[in-house]
C-alpha cells in the first residue's frame, strides 16, 4: 500500500485510538501522574500501540518508506550531539537525585523505548512520508511536528493539567523539528527511537528518583524547563535543515 497523508491519518486514528483509550480506561477521576504510567510494569498502552505499528509495517512493508530498513549514516554525530549533552544531563541529574530501585528503573528503560519506538514510527515515519508525498517536504516537517505536539496535549485527559500538557506539547513541537531533522540527515528512524527513548527514560529517572528521596521535582529551570531545553534543539533542527527543499525536495532515503 503507498503511503499518502490519508493513510498516515487513518494508521493515526486507529494508533491514538490504541494509546489513549486504554490510558483513559485505567485512569481514575482523580487523574494520573505520567510516572506512574511507566514505573510499575510494562504499560498496557504502549506496548499494545507499538505492537499495532509493528504489524503495520511489516504488513504493509513499509520497512524502507519509514526508514526503518537502513542504519544511520556516516555524519551522524554532527546531527545529534546537542541531544547528547541533555542525555549527559539527564545522567548526572539523575545520579544526583538517587536512582530508584532496579525494577523501577528497569520498567521506565522499557516503557520509554516503546515510546521511542511508538512515537518516531508514528510522527517521522508514517506521518513525514505520508505528508511528504501528498505536500512536500516542508509541509511534512512542519506537519508532523505539529501533529506530535498536539497529541500532547491529551495528556490533560490523564493528568488533569491543562497547563502541564500545553507547556508538554509546545516542547514537543520544538523536539519533534529536531527529531525529523535527525530523520532525514542519518537516513535511519532508529537514531531517533534510541534518542527519543533516552530522552524520556532520562526524565523520568530524574523524577523517580527525586520522588524516592522527597526532593523537589522541578528543575532549577522551572515549570518551563521543557520549552527552556527544547528551543535550541528547534534552533539547530532548523539549522540544519535549512537546505530540505533542495536536498529533499524531491524524494529522501
Amino acid at each position: 500500500m503507498r503511503l499518502t497523508a490519508l493513510i498516515a491519518l487513518g494508521v493515526y486514528l486507529i494508533w491514538q485510538a490504541i494509546n489513549s483509550g486504554i490510558q483513559i480506561a485505567g485512569t481514575g477521576p482523580e487523574g494520573i501522574d505520567l510516572l506512574d504510567l511507566v514505573k510499575h510494569g510494562i504499560a498496557p498502552s504502549l506496548a499494545a500501540a507499538s505492537l499495532f505499528l509493528l504489524v503495520v509495517v511489516v504488513l504493509f512493508r513499509w520497512g524502507r518508506e519509514v526508514g526503518l530498513a537502513q542504519g544511520p549514516q556516516r555524519g551522524t554525530l554532527r546531527v545529534i550531539w546537542p541531544w547528547l549533552l541533555f542525555l549527559a544531563l539527564f545522567a548526572l541529574s539523575a545520579m544526583n537525585a538517587g536512582l530508584p530501585p532496579a525494577s523501577v528503573t528497569l520498567f521506565i528503560l522499557v516503557n520509554t523505548l516503546l515510546v521511542g519506538w511508538s512515537e518516531e514510527v508514528m510522527f517521522r515515519g508514517v506521518w513525514l512520508r505520508g505528508l511528504f508525498r501528498s505536500s512536500g517536504i516542508w509541509v511534512a516537517i512542519l506537519g508532523s511536528s505539529v501533529l506530535f505536539g498536539a497529541m500532547h496535549v491529551l495528556n490533560v485527559f490523564l493528568t488533569g493539567d491543562l497547563r502541564g500538557a500545553l507547556l508538554q506539547a509546545g516542547a514537543a513541537f520544538l523536539s519533534g523539528v529536531f527529531l525529523a531533522a535527525v530523520r532525514l540527515r542519518t537516513g535511519s528512524l532508529w537514531t531517533g527511537i534510541v534518542l527519543h527513548g533516552l530522552w524520556d527514560a532520562g526524565t523520568f529517572l530524574v523524577a523517580a528518583g527525586a520522588t524516592a528521596t522527597a526532593a523537589a521535582a522541578p528543575t532549577a529551570l522551572g515549570d518551563y524547563g521543557s520549552i527552556v531545553m527544547s528551543l535550541p534543539l528547534f534552533l539547530f533542527g532548523l539549522y540544519v535543515l535549512r537546505h530540505a527543499g533542495r536536498d529533499y525536495g524531491k524524494d529522501y532515503a
